[in-house]
């Protein structure tokens, strides 16, 4: 039985080529599409995946009443949580190794991902050893431990167990372990990890059971089997209020504790992961939702031709009836032409896939290869998707189709019943309603866009040559550094600093006008920043009152404070004016001083955030990163050639590292310019299908109204005339799917931009422009299909029965 419905289902695909090649190419853009993000979401959600007792592990952060919160803690929140919580099993500590943690090797210095980790890392999480064990990798000072790669490099594929690594030129690290490359699907991304007990040797300060003050550990926590995270949360998220409740009430800010599942962590875009990458749960939904879209329209393409079409096979499904076949039998053949049909798309969809992968790894951010396809659930997701498909595509014809009566086929008029009809005006509704949204949202994240990167943004952020000095040491070399760079031909300034536009300062320091500190909640979340007295030059900042800092005043560099008008009105200063002389205290110490200046706001960030209160100290050699070398307009290489020169000639041993401002200050808009191009990509793709589908009905309207049209032309009809007749119905559902949408975009937009502290208001004219260019597209469509059925002969279209 199987075989002779597959047999059917080639004769009938062979028998009308055009409308099975419409079909096939709708179908198959939906199944590149949906294989494609069903790789996007597996992965995406499939993070941390991989540890043996991840159902146990939560990393620890710190809500905040000031600023939402933070990923990192005080020191003595672990230790607190181990000693005082018979439910926690285990907790570790990390942060960040020094910038200054460069490998020595061989006379040269490199770059990794360092980090501090304490001996419980390794018994925690599952990260494959292939040298050393896990139990005491990490327990002694100058201890490190290593993935293959990092081994590879230095020590060959030799055994590296005992081998020395130095690192900050005089540092030597003992190699106690080696773990297999970390899983792409780790939101834990290191090259190395260093023994949190030589952090413990290296800052004096630090103690488990002090420092509720100093926040820059990461520390993760894992439960003992049968705890429940949802009492332990309750009974722990008060610590805080338990240890230094008198000190939150003086500084007028509330702290908890909240704990993140391990295979939430990846996908939580509330706390920075501050460990290696993070995704968005949003940016899953998206997609998923516009996969489904995307599939949708597939599927109403094949409906509508196959309802469009089912007169033709009226007479066979009858003919069929008079046999004896039943309603049940007839039903599943034509289930399998949808299948037969949908399993040849795929076959094309495997080959646009190869084409379409890197282009979809550019837009996502991924590295995807073909390889990736051939894991068991995408295949596994892919043959459901194919099932999924043929069942959507194909009921409703299959319904219809094998509902009709032997008695009946012969009265139904080509394509002129009534419920097919209205069906199919509804999908085309339908069809456009869609492609028109995903048109507008790609109008309006584009004019958001330019409207973010149009605006004034305070400072100048053109001709401005940014030097990376993070990881020098801070010497006197950068001093001559600075002189020399001062000296080259096209340089105008030349700033040392801590914080660019794009790459803040010390931000969510708390500071207080002096005298009101002890009043709660008189805190001001401060960005501090650490600048010299070319600063404002460089970036073309506004003095709005005081003064700027001056090498002959010795007091204004000790004590001084350069601060923005934000921080003036949270201050409660009123005026720049107001502020120049009073003081500013702060519990870190930072920012604190007498202020000098006040300078017009500008935006640190991009146009998403608002713009926070600055405070500007002037900068020492403990705390510069970056050189800022304003210059004139002229060849830029040759201005490349000669700081690069300057470099070898100072600090010829470190890794000249470069970039401009303007770029750089670019890249905080990538997650929109990556959703303009998602919506672009779909917007055009759902276009597509709406118009094949579109040119599909079109085309067969004409060939079910060939005789009326060879009638109306012998009675005196023009050209214009019929193509008017023919296309106005399908022009006003275009018109009507556009209209109907504007108020669901309008609602979308107006939330969407609402995510921005500075945005632009929806414009009437994107909805018009959107509406136009759909209607004129449909226009298209069929304007060419009805004009060239119209010039046919008359003689030749009345004789077609």
């Amino acid at each position: 039985m199987l075989k002779n419905y597959i047999k059917i289902a080639l004769r009938n695909i062979s028998r009308s080529r055009v409308y099975s090649f419409i079909n096939i190419i709708g179908l198959s853009l939906c199944l590149v599409i949906g294989v494609l993000i069903l790789l996007f979401i597996t992965d995406e959600t499939g993070f941390d995946r991989f540890h043996t007792n991840g159902d146990r592990i939560y990393k620890i952060v710190t809500p905040t009443s000031v600023n939402g919160g933070m990923e990192t803690n005080s020191w003595p929140v672990a230790y607190k949580l181990k000693s005082e919580f018979p439910e926690v099993e285990e907790v570790v500590y990390t942060r960040q190794a020094f910038s200054s943690m460069l490998v020595n090797h061989e006379g040269k210095r490199f770059e990794h991902n360092l980090y501090f980790a304490d001996n419980a890392f390794f018994n925690m999480f599952s990260f494959e050893f292939i040298e050393g064990t896990p139990q005491k990798a990490l327990s002694e000072p100058y201890s490190i431990v290593m993935t293959r790669s990092m081994r590879d490099r230095y020590f060959g594929s030799a055994n590296a167990l005992g081998q020395i690594l130095t690192l900050r030129d005089s540092m030597e690290f003992k190699v106690t372990g080696v773990v297999e490359d970390i899983p792409k699907q780790s939101h834990i991304q290191f090259d190395a990890l260093i023994s949190f007990a030589t952090y413990e040797q290296l800052d004096a300060d630090f103690n488990y059971s002090d420092g509720w003050g100093n926040f820059n550990v990461r520390n993760y926590l894992m439960l003992r089997d049968g705890a429940d995270i949802n009492e332990f949360s309750a009974k722990a998220e008060n610590l805080y209020r338990e240890n230094i409740g008198e000190m939150m009430d003086n500084l007028g800010v509330e702290l908890s504790l909240a704990f993140i599942p391990l295979e939430k962590i990846y996908l939580n875009e509330t706390y920075y992961n501050g460990f290696g990458p993070n995704g968005s749960m949003d940016q899953v939904y998206l997609v998923g939702a516009i996969a489904l879209f995307v599939i949708l329209l597939g599927c109403i393409n094949y409906i509508n031709l196959s309802t469009a079409r089912s007169v033709y096979r009226a007479r066979e499904v009858g003919l069929r009836k008079i046999a004896g076949s039943s309603r049940s039998t007839i039903f599943w053949q034509f289930q399998v032409e949808v299948f037969v049909i949908t399993l040849l798309s795929f076959l094309l969809s495997g080959i646009v896939l190869e084409f379409a992968l890197p282009f979809f790894n550019d837009l996502m951010g991924k590295s995807y290869t073909l390889s990736s396809l051939l894991e068991p659930k995408i295949i596994a997701g892919a043959l459901i998707l194919i099932l999924f498909i043929t069942f959507l595509a194909g009921f409703y014809p299959s319904r219809i189709l094998s509902s009709y009566q032997p008695s009946d086929v012969f009265k139904v008029q080509m394509g002129r019943d009534r419920k097919g009809v209205n069906l199919r005006r509804i999908l085309v509704i339908v069809q456009f309603s869609i492609s028109g949204m995903l048109v507008l949202g790609t109008f309006i994240v584009l004019e958001q866009l330019n409207f973010m990167r149009n605006q004034d943004l305070g400072f100048d952020k053109e001709q401005v040559l940014v030097l990376d000095v993070t990881r020098v040491p801070k010497t006197s070399s950068l001093n001559v550094l600075q002189n020399n760079l001062k000296q080259l031909a096209g340089v105008e300034q030349v700033s040392f600093t801590n914080a660019l536009p794009g790459r803040p300062g010390w931000q969510g320091q708390w500071a207080y006008p002096e005298g009101v500190e002890e009043a709660e909640g008189n805190q001001v979340d401060t960005e501090y920043m650490a600048i010299d007295e070319n600063y404002i030059a460089t970036l073309g900042l506004e003095l709005l009152a005081g003064e700027n800092f001056d090498q002959k005043n010795p007091a204004a560099l000790s004590e001084g404070l350069i601060i923005n008008e934000t921080t003036v009105k949270e201050m409660g200063w009123e005026t720049p004016e107001n502020a120049i002389g009073k003081r500013i205290v702060s519990p870190s110490g930072t920012p604190a001083g007498l202020v000098i200046g006040v300078v017009k706001d500008y935006h640190g960030v991009g146009l998403q955030g608002r713009i926070w209160p600055k405070a500007m100290g002037y900068t020492s050699s403990r705390y510069g990163r970056y050189f800022a070398i304003r210059f004139v307009t002229g060849n830029t290489s040759n201005l490349i050639s000669d700081v690069q020169n300057s470099w070898q000639e100072n600090l010829g041993d470190y890794t000249f590292e470069f970039f401009f401002l303007d770029q750089e200050f670019d890249k905080q808009y990538r997650s929109e310019d990556r959703l303009m191009k998602v919506f672009t990509l779909f917007a055009v793709l759902t276009l597509v299908l709406s118009a094949i589908g579109l040119l599909g009905l079109v085309s067969f309207m004409i060939i079910s109204r060939t005789r009326e049209i060879g009638i109306r032309k012998v009675l005196g009809a023009n050209t214009m005339g019929l193509v008017t007749l023919l296309s106005k119905e399908f022009i006003f559902l275009v018109f009507i799917a556009n209209i109907l949408i504007i108020p669901l975009v309008w609602w979308a937009a107006n939330l969407w931009l609402n995510n921005f502290a500075y945005h632009m208001e929806v414009n009437p004219w994107i909805f018009a422009v959107s509406i136009g260019a759909m209607v004129l597209l449909a226009m298209g469509i069929v304007f060419v299909q009805t004009f060239t059925a119209s010039r046919q002969n008359p003689i030749d279209t009345i004789r077609v029965e």
